[in-house]
């Protein structure tokens, strides 16, 4: 520091002076001091702003999730491994896809030129495609090659496109462009796309595609489409402020576009088209409610508005008829909802994704045959950018165990082909199907099979010795599970039970009742059929255990693994054993012994908890020759952690055990 000294023999100079750098040093004290303030008010909306910005990514996922799908994914887990290949298939068919951006996007509304509506469609169709799915696939991988095409892609539309027209453009920005700006989530952190880069995508968004989807007027599903890209939007900018105005504006619309019954009245006037713009209006709504919940943590999924209205009363009442009660829906006897559904069929993307968020287990049998699960397609491209990879972006499916014994009532199906129902005589009474001549057939749809039955169970009369059932999967043509010539039963009310051994009836899966006859006329009168289901666990998959080996058998009836080296008080455990809220009385065993000495017991809790149920086992003839037997248990309900204990008087193992169901 430079001081400053000044002598003189004039006191009057010296008062002087000394008064004149006294207020000059005060002044400059109070500059410094504002100076000083203003840099801490700086500091402090820079902390305040650092504070507020969201993570990212978290549109449509967060890196949470990510991680622990990725996870999963390396350990080769299904469905996951097979959903993230079909998304790579995306991706690398991404990497060769060139902007199709032009400055002015018109879109013709479809009604009006349907044609001239999908080829301007499909200029951001494949871009936003690519886009989404190399954004995707850079956070899987970290090649950047990925991050740089949709980088690309992204620039490509932010440079070059000025302006959106035409009856259906602020639709189609809101419901394609969404897919861009997730994508620009993904890829946010990657140094390689520039600020300035970042900074003219959001720009472009914010002067020539954000005031199309806020000018929207409609309340139907158009503002459901504008909010699920506005909240994207400004999650991907950091807008807390507008982006709590569209959280307001989602919950003001839950309350006004849901009845009291859950249907959507702005979508009911459809006709035709009602069941899939009920879709179209619930998948944008509850994709926005992804993107909150992810943003901040706010959960609009069970959020019940003053009215009474949900998300959930809506998502519920379309389930009901997608999930088999199509014939029932009562804005038009023509819905065009197809029989046999995809991967890529509306709405199972949308009830993949909730089946997670709601832990609902009639969403996750809904769509566990059909997965790994996509967005609804048009064409080779999505044509809506909600819930494109629901399979592979959940982060836990759960496994749902068979039903134990299953009674299907035959008129319960969910369609059929020129058959007709009536009342039986049969015991029980109820409706039978009838007029089963020959290619009829009936179909219900998610039979829950668990992990297999061996036969099923048919109730039925026929005074006919020509007819012949079979039972199939996916179509009537599909694979056959089995078939039965029947037997006579005498007359048309006289009732029988056959068994049709079946392989192959496992799993949850739509299964077909086709009547075969050579002659004209009907096949039988059926009342009812059924089965019994069994969840499987293969003795070498437990939690931990003591004393006890693994090694291969030769079994027939299960190959694979087998569990050895069971001696006196060795045990293997099996956590998380779900027998159901109504038990099980009964587990049977798979195994072999030459001994006569050797007992089994379950317990739950330790090797010396509550027991269940124990067994003497007979002897088998040998080490290779394997025999079930049935263990009676009591209080095996709920879900347990199991123990398999093994007890013998003399030395040497018990028997080897390949597997036990219940």
């Amino acid at each position: 520091m430079m001081r400053l000294t000044i002598r003189t023999n004039d006191a009057r100079t010296n008062h002087d002076l000394t008064n004149h750098y006294g207020k000059r040093t005060s002044r400059l004290r109070r500059v410094q001091t504002a100076v000083c303030a203003l840099l801490s008010l700086s500091m402090l909306l820079a902390f305040a702003a650092a504070a507020s910005a969201y993570s990212h990514p978290a549109s449509s996922v967060t890196s949470g999730e990510l991680a622990a799908i990725k996870a999963k994914v390396s350990a080769n887990q299904s469905p996951w491994k097979e959903a993230y290949d079909l998304m790579m298939v995306d991706a690398n068919a991404g990497l060769s896809v060139t902007s199709h951006a032009v400055a002015v996007w018109n879109i013709p509304g479809y009604y009006a030129d349907a044609a001239g509506h999908n080829a301007a469609k499909g200029l951001i169709e494949e871009d936003a495609k690519a886009a989404y799915a190399t954004a995707l696939a850079y956070q899987f991988t970290g090649n950047t090659a990925y991050a740089d095409k949709a980088k690309e892609l992204l620039n490509g539309w932010a440079y070059t496109n000025t302006s959106v027209t035409g009856t259906d453009g602020p639709l189609a920005s809101a419901y394609l462009g969404v897919g861009l700006v997730q994508a620009a989530d993904l890829i946010k952190g990657y140094s390689g796309w520039s600020t300035a880069d970042q900074t003219q995508f959001k720009n472009w968004i914010a002067s020539v595609w954000l005031p199309k989807w806020d000018g929207m007027s409609s309340r139907n599903n158009w503002w459901d489409w504008s909010l699920y890209a506005q909240l994207s939007y400004y999650q991907f900018t950091d807008d807390a402020t507008a982006f709590a105005a569209e959280v307001a504006n989602l919950k003001t619309q839950i309350d006004t576009s849901i009845d009291a019954n859950g249907f959507l009245p702005e979508e009911a006037t459809r006709g035709t088209n009602s069941l899939w713009y009920h879709y179209f209006a619930l998948s944008p709504m509850t994709a926005a409610a992804e993107v909150v919940r992810n943003t901040t943590g706010e959960d609009l999924f069970n959020w019940v508005s003053p009215s009474g209205k949900s998300i959930k009363l809506a998502a519920d009442k379309l389930f009901y008829y997608v999930n088999g009660h199509i014939g029932e829906w009562p804005y038009s006897s023509n819905t065009g909802f197809p029989a046999a559904l995809n991967s890529n069929q509306y709405p199972l993307n949308m009830y993949e994704g909730l089946a997670e968020i709601y832990q609902n287990t009639d969403y996750e049998i809904y769509v566990t045959q059909y997965r790994p699960v996509e967005g609804v397609l048009n064409g080779v491209n999505y044509h809506h950018f909600a819930w494109v990879y629901p399979t592979l972006l959940r982060t836990d499916i759960p496994v749902i165990p068979g039903p134990g014994y299953a009674k299907i009532e035959a008129e319960s199906y969910s369609g059929g082909y020129k058959i007709s129902t009536a009342a039986t005589v049969d015991e029980g009474g109820g409706l039978m199907v009838r007029s089963t001549d020959n290619n009829d057939y009936v179909y219900y749809t998610n039979l829950n099979m668990g992990t297999g039955t061996n036969a099923f169970q048919l109730r039925y009369a026929t005074p006919n010795t020509d007819g012949t059932v079979e039972f199939r999967t996916d179509s009537p043509t599909g694979p056959l599970l089995g078939s039965l010539l029947l037997p006579s039963t005498g007359s048309w009310s006289t009732y029988a039970t056959a068994t049709i051994p079946v392989t192959g009836a496992s799993g949850i899966k739509n299964v077909y009742m086709v009547f075969k006859k050579a002659s004209s006329g009907s096949v039988a009168d059926i009342n009812w059929f059924s089965y019994t289901t069994y969840t499987t666990i293969e003795a070498e998959s437990f939690s931990s255990q003591h004393g006890l080996s693994v090694s291969a058998t030769a079994d027939p009836e299960g190959g694979g693994n087998k569990l050895g080296s069971t001696d006196n008080g060795d045990y293997a455990v099996y956590n998380n054993v779900n027998f159901g809220s109504s038990g099980v009385s009964a587990i049977q065993v798979r195994y072999a012994t030459p001994n006569t000495n050797a007992t089994i017991e379950f317990r739950i809790g330790s090797p010396t908890g509550t027991l269940l149920g124990s067994l003497l086992l007979p002897a088998t003839g040998g080490w290779g020759d394997y025999s079930t037997v049935s263990v009676p248990v009591t209080g095996a309900t709920g879900v347990q952690n199991l123990y398999l204990v093994f007890s013998k008087p003399a030395s040497g193992s018990v028997a080897d055990v390949n597997w036990f169901r219940y």
